[in-house]
Formats: C-alpha cells, structure tokens, sequence
C-alpha cells in the first residue's frame, strides 16, 4: 500500500470516526424558553415590532422601478478548519480564480430570460448576525439581517399589491439550514424556488450552538422554530420516512419549486472539503411534489465557488419551469410543521395564543 492510499484512508477512518462520535445535543431547555418567549407576531428580528403596512387601495401595483424579483442566498462555512466567525457571503464572488462567473449571476440569467427586468439579491453568510470577516475583510450579514431584509420585501413590496415581488431562495452547504429556517419562520411568503446547493446538516450545531446560545437565549431575538429543540440534524418526523429529517433536507409547504444538486463522497480528492448530502429533499408531508434534484460533478466546495455545469443545470430547470402562478398554488395541500408553545397558525400565519 502506497503512502498516498494509505493517508487517504487514514482520512477517511478519522472523518467516519468523528462522525460517530459526534455528540448529538439534546433539546436546551433555554432555547424551548426562547423559543416561547415572543409576544408579537409582528415582532421583527431586531427586537422591535414592524410597523404596519400601508393602506392600499384595490388592484394596487407595485411601484415602477422596485424590484420583479428578489434572491436571498446563503453561503456556506468557510471551511472544515476555519473559525465560524470568518464565514462570508461568497455566492455572489466572482474572479479569475472562480471562473469569472458567480453562482448567483448565473442564476440571475436564468430569471431574465423569464422576463424579470429588475432583480436585486441579497447575499448573506452562514452566522447568526453581522460580523466581521478576516476572510473577505468586510463586515458581513448573517441570518438576523437576512429576515430583517425579507421583512422590508413584505412590507414595501408585496403586502397588499396585486403584483407583489416575488422571492427566491438559494443555500450551499451549511447555508441551506439558514435558508430552510427563513422558509419556515416566515410562512406567509410564498418562495418561488429554493435552490439547495449540497445541504450539509453535520456539524453545524457544534459550528453555531455557542453564537445561537449568545444572540437567542442571552440576547433579545427570538430563536426560529425549530432551533428551539436544539440541533437541526434529524429534527423534523416526516411521513414515510424511517428516520428524522434534518430540517435542511426538508422542504416547507411555502416553497413552490425545490431545486436540489448533491455532491458524491469522493475517496480520492485534492479538495480537502469532501463532504457531501447523502439525504435526497422531501416535502414536509413526505411527498415529492415539485421536487427536483441531480447528483453534480463538482465537489463541495467548487459547488458555490463559481458557475459551472450544475448551476447550469439549476439555470435550465428554472427556464423550463417558468413562472409559477401564486394563485393556484394549493399550499393547503401541504402538512405545516407544528407551531412553537403558546403559538398556532391562522390563515397561513403564526399568531400567539390568547393568555
């Protein structure tokens, strides 16, 4: 045995043994707390409540100029090695070491060619909050300021208007458990996509539990369902599924079209970031309806580096789909997730209970 393929294996033997080993985290009984502790619905993610939408008069459009269409993206982790807090939003990146194209422009082409004129991404990073990052050298946007973000969209461009902007999602990696939580805490928007780019669930509890702990239990927020029961790997019961999804491989009654690229283990590879999803997406009621997904060529990382020919193949299917028509979208079809305590759904809404 040569001394390659033997420090291959060697790799390999470590990595499934920190798998194995891994601790799984049990349900805190502070973050329960947390996550019971929100007294509005209206609330914001900063702490204060939002303020009413305007009164609109019927058939009210959109005003010119705002934008058709909306990307939220999440990226990754910055490695297997690198400090959580240097995470940063690379989705929109691109260089010559990238391939000169970035993933989200890619993107952006495909709902051009759908017509949207006036697309506007918000490119965020796999944290809680701002932070700033030694890796790009910029404060960086994280989770809070993503839904901070959505709720202006709501707010400004889509409440009341009967051509409201419409809202896509994008994760990679660790990236795609930030964007299911924005799906499920915010059910009363309708995602026409969410593109899951590799959803890695392993290890982002031991990555992120120490900044969910500060910015939700020690903090003013109120942490997203269903951060509340602790570790997102294997936390959702789904129908038919002989074990708990992770909440990233699920996805919520209020995304229309769920595109999904997953990479494959690879024994041999000079990218030391060989993870991959072994988990294909399901709906939350345990069907595939509208479910779409391919196994890429990429490895992990190159994935969300630069476009390439499984971005292409996300570019395709959204051209093919075209665009979906909200209102005949039978989202009641759908099983929700249950509510936080002292929560319940109205009308497509989360709403406390009365005392």
């Amino acid at each position: 045995m040569n001394r390659r393929r033997l420090a291959w294996l060697t790799l390999v033997v470590l990595l499934a043994a920190i798998v194995a080993c891994a601790p799984r985290a049990l349900p805190d009984d502070r973050l329960a707390q947390a996550g019971a502790a929100r007294s509005t619905a209206a609330a914001g993610p900063l702490g204060v409540p939002a303020p009413p939408s305007p009164a609109l008069p019927p058939e009210a459009v959109r005003p010119a100029g705002t934008p058709d269409l909306v990307i939220i993206a999440f990226s990754g982790h910055c490695g297997l090695v690198c400090n959580t807090r240097d995470t940063w939003s690379y989705l929109d990146s691109a260089s010559e070491s990238t391939g000169g194209v970035a993933v989200l422009h890619g993107i952006e082409k495909a709902y051009e060619a759908l017509g949207f004129e006036n697309i506007e991404t918000f490119s965020a990073s796999s944290f809680v909050t701002a932070h700033y990052s030694e890796i790009s050298g910029e404060v960086e946007p994280g989770y809070l300021q993503a839904q901070a973000y959505l709720d202006e969209v709501k707010r400004e461009l889509i409440d009341g208007y009967v051509n409201p902007t419409r809202v896509v999602l994008v994760g990679h990696s660790h990236g795609t458990v930030w964007a299911s939580l924005l799906a499920m805490n915010n059910i009363d928007v309708t995602f026409d996509a969410f593109v899951s780019l590799d959803a890695i669930c392993w290890m982002w509890w031991a990555k992120h539990r120490q900044f969910i702990v500060e910015t939700f239990v020690n903090g003013p927020w109120t942490i997203p369902f269903p951060l509340d029961q602790g570790d997102p790997c294997g936390t959702l019961a789904v129908p038919g599924q002989s074990r708990r999804a992770n909440i990233n491989d699920v996805v919520p009654a209020n995304v229309i079209f769920g595109l999904e690229v997953r990479t494959s283990f690879r024994l041999v590879s000079f990218d030391p970031n060989v993870l991959a999803d072994d988990d294909v997406n399901v709906r939350i009621n345990g069907t595939d309806r509208n479910l779409w997904g391919v196994v890429a060529r990429e490895s992990h990382s190159n994935l969300g580096r630069y476009y390439n020919q499984s971005i292409g193949w996300v570019a395709s299917m959204i051209q093919a789909l075209g665009v979906p028509d909200h209102g005949e979208y039978p989202m009641e079809t759908f099983v929700l997730p249950p509510p936080p305590e002292g929560f319940e759904y109205q009308s497509g809404e989360i709403v406390p209970r009365s005392p």
